[in-house]
């Protein structure tokens, strides 16, 4: 059925419907989203660098292919946003820092370069806290996204142009990193699905070589997730990290009957965290959902996520000063202050500390690999953050603490797929709120199976900010 949304708010799959039967071009759908960015990005700094000229030359060639009757990939004709930390071939990729200012990659990474291959059209590229670090700050190359939803608070995330384009209709979704949230973290506070997938089933060779971070899809609804990843999920055989196993076609194999799954429920775990009451509020119809679907709930004593949580930021801490240590010492007033603060952080961690929190990570990923196994989960559920606003998210003392992402950073360095989905409003801020879903190794399908029979009882995804 097709959506009577507008065009620019319209899923990749009813959007791709209405390219393939000819109700609209991919001119005109391109122009659509530019025509977003032009009259939201100036209030909003969701985008930094928009690709109008390339787009609209891509869309074209598109059309044309199609009006010859040429068999075309899978997302021909659809506008991605890419964070601008993500490298793309001939369009500057800043990282939001003065460091990059005027850089303008020969290359794309590989994750980009599978989209296009797929026929995506690189819209532009998303605004983030500088280098994905530390907090947003008017000293950043570019100011703060603020949330589409209501534009009197910011975007969270370091993913947070990617939410904020996405959700605005600036694209028809966008790609972004998660290092300890930062995709499913602004996948709940714009009302999108955000999913980490399992690690190293997206590679990300051609930006840098990081243990726990991976490239993910922003989208508006699951089957677009689904999408999205048959795309970018390829084997890379010069990415030590790729996985070159089996991966399933998600979108094709989507629908399940998920009567008598069991979906485990850590509530100790949950209520240990400082929640506002309006997430505990949506965790509690998320969970009634759930069973309504036929889904089994199982309460867990789930063990270690404190532990995973600090010990994946420790990683983080290290491998990113690692990068920039000497950087640091040589163009040192050319960082934002804030991000200075965040790097430096990790100039004071020891090979012990590292040693350690590798150590948790690799424990805490056995200890759910068999909690999966022997409890016979297909996932667990818990809220997507604890917080309502970035603002709430950002207190400098919980922030450097990883408070926020004290749901979304254990299963970073574990490395399980995650999935953040609308699952609410808040009545006091008027933001979405996401319910997230944790699954076992490399079974991302399941995950998306769950989650879309999950969406397909409720009404959230179909919600847009009134811009």
């Amino acid at each position: 059925m097709t959506d009577t949304s507008p065009l620019h708010y319209q899923s990749i799959t009813e959007q791709l419907e209405a390219l393939k039967s000819g109700q609209i071009t991919a001119v005109e759908l391109v122009q659509a989203c530019l025509a977003r960015i032009d009259s939201l990005n100036g209030n909003l700094n969701s985008v930094i660098t928009v690709n109008a000229t390339g787009a609209l030359a891509e869309a074209k060639v598109v059309d044309e292919a199609r009006s010859r009757g040429e068999n075309l990939p899978a997302l021909a004709g659809i506008p991605v946003a890419v964070k601008d930390s993500i490298p793309t071939a001939g369009i500057r990729t800043t990282d939001n820092s003065r460091l990059l200012e005027d850089w303008v990659p020969e290359h794309d990474a590989s994750a980009v370069q599978a989209l296009k291959a797929n026929g995506a059209i690189i819209i532009g590229k998303a605004n983030l806290n500088e280098f994905g670090w530390s907090r947003p700050s008017e000293a950043d190359l570019s100011p703060p996204p603020w949330n589409p939803w209501n534009p009197e608070y910011m975007s969270v995330g370091s993913s947070s142009g990617s939410g904020g384009a996405a959700s605005s209709g600036m694209c028809s979704a966008a790609i972004g990193t998660d290092g300890g949230g930062s995709i499913r973290l602004p996948g709940g506070a714009h009302g999108l699905v955000g999913m980490k997938p399992t690690h190293g089933i997206v590679s990300r060779h051609g930006m840098d070589h990081n243990s726990h971070s991976e490239i993910s899809p922003l989208t508006r609804t699951v089957a677009d997730t689904a999408l999205m990843l048959d795309a970018m999920a390829t084997y890379v055989p010069e990415d030590d990290m790729s996985w070159s196993g089996h991966r399933d076609n998600y979108f094709e194999n989507l629908q399940a009957d998920v009567s008598g799954w069991r979906v485990g429920v850590p509530r100790t775990f949950v209520e240990s965290a400082p929640n506002e009451p309006e997430v505990i509020h949506a965790y509690e119809q998320f969970l009634k959902d759930l069973e309504s679907v036929g889904c089994e709930l199982v309460d867990l004593d789930l063990r270690g996520m404190a532990e995973a949580r600090m010990a994946n930021f420790v990683v983080l801490n290290a491998e990113t000063y690692q990068r920039h240590a000497s950087s640091l010492k040589e163009r040192w007033n050319m960082y934002g202050p804030i991000t200075r603060i965040y790097l430096l952080q990790g100039a004071f961690l020891s090979a012990e500390d590292m040693l350690n929190a590798a150590a948790v990570g690799r424990s805490v990923r056995s200890y759910l690999s068999a909690l999966f196994s022997e409890v016979r989960l297909k996932a667990i559920a818990m809220p997507t953050s604890p917080f309502m606003t970035a603002e709430r998210s950002r207190r400098p003392g919980e922030h450097a603490r990883g408070i926020n992402a004290c749901f979304t950073a254990p299963f970073n360095i574990t490395g399980n797929p995650s999935v953040s989905i609308p699952s609410g409003i808040s009545d006091s801020t008027g933001l979405p709120i996401g319910m997230m879903l944790t699954g076992d190794q490399h079974d991302d399908l399941t995950l998306l199976r769950l989650a879309h029979r999950y969406e397909a009882t409720t009404e959230w995804h179909t919600m847009h900010p009134k811009l």
